[in-house]
């Protein structure tokens, strides 16, 4: 067996996760000629064809196919078994890589970081917001913060972490000019602010009490962050949909008002999704339990 073989799957698991060679080598900082030769020395070990290459695409062969499944899980497991060693010392060290989207990173992971970091100065940490569904399992990525429980791999996992409430409010200034909508279908005639990604989210599901339904919401203005949308919220440019943690301190200040107040707006769940070598790592669940303990759940 080659003794360099950790470093040539680590160079081939890469460059799937880049999805060319040039990304790859930026990930790795090494020249693109270096990840080239890296992948000629694999498959000849292996005596397999594992990437079909052209100058559009990469594609996996069956071998590569499994390769990268098996090789991700090898990966992962060397990378846990060498920070259980560090932390014989009690002292989380090494890198813990997360991903969540803005809104969530911003507002909930960040403000968490402040204290997580002071608790374990040794722990590199990388925070990469996005709302592109970042690919699973990653060796940049260890864990993933999202809304959705469906897993894209068998190999992946996931805890409950959070619950939030989505609330509809508007500025004193909006309501003072529109009126206030008390009742969910009279936001059909209202001004309302729209947040898209993939589509525009217009359709407002609700409940009171034994109705359930869903108003169809005019947009005014569509953007694709929610700090963007509270901000034009706040101005009085509309009506918005959104997370209760996003708008607590403006509900509190009076800066925004609920808007059917009585009318419950469905919520959000939050999960950490992780591949499944990776649920005993110390570094992944002190994270969680630090969040956890800071949002009560």
């Amino acid at each position: 067996m080659d003794k360099d073989i950790t470093y040539l799957l680590k160079v081939f698991c890469t460059v799937v996760e880049a999805g060319s060679l040039a990304s790859a080598a930026e990930r790795l900082d090494v020249q693109a000629p270096a990840i080239s030769k890296a992948l000629a020395r694999l498959e000849s070990l292996l005596g397999n064809r594992l990437l079909h290459r052209s100058t559009r695409a990469l594609q996996l062969t069956d071998a590569g196919t499994l390769l990268y499944q098996e090789g991700m899980t090898h990966l992962l497991s060397l990378g846990e078994l060498l920070d259980r060693v560090r932390g014989q010392n009690q002292q989380l060290s090494g890198a813990l890589n997360i991903t969540a989207t803005p809104a969530v990173g911003e507002q909930l992971i960040t403000p968490l970081l402040v204290d997580f970091s002071i608790r374990y100065p040794q722990l590199q940490i990388n925070l990469l917001c996005t709302n592109e569904l970042v690919r699973l399992p990653s060796q940049s990525v260890d864990m993933a913060i999202r809304s959705s429980r469906q897993l894209e791999d068998s190999s992946l996992t996931s805890q409950p972490l959070l619950n939030v409430r989505r609330l509809v409010v508007a500025s004193p200034v909006y309501l003072q000019q529109a009126g206030m909508p008390n009742t969910p279908a009279q936001l059909a005639e209202h001004a309302c602010l729209h947040f898209y990604h993939q589509g525009i989210l217009d359709a407002w599901d609700y409940e009171n009490g034994d109705e359930a339904g869903t108003v169809t919401t005019q947009s005014r203005i569509r953007v694709n962050s929610y700090a963007s949308l509270k901000t034009l919220c706040l101005a009085g440019r509309g009506v918005a949909r959104l997370f209760e943690y996003q708008v607590a301190d403006e509900l509190a200040n009076g800066k925004l008002v609920k808007v059917a107040a009585q009318t419950n707006w469905g919520h959000q769940s939050l999960h950490a999704v992780y591949h499944g070598k990776l649920a005993q790592s110390v570094k992944l669940q002190a994270f969680v339990t630090a969040f956890r303990q800071r949002y009560g759940e």
